[in-house]
């Protein structure tokens, strides 16, 4: 069962979605089975850490 205190959805684009799976397969070359949530969350953090600070 779903944790709704944890989790959350977003709807996003068929081609978003597809950019996704074509992003995992370059991002993490060893674990083709990496989730499209894994995906999203490994570039967000990414771009957080980026930011640097700058968000509030």
């Amino acid at each position: 069962m779903t944790d709704f205190n944890k989790y959350k959805n977003i709807s996003i684009k068929l081609d978003v979605y597809a950019k996704i799976d074509k992003i995992s397969k370059v991002l993490v070359p060893d674990d083709p089975k990496i989730s499209r949530a894994q995906v999203v969350t490994i570039l967000v953090n990414k771009e957080a850490k980026r930011l640097n600070g700058k968000l509030k």
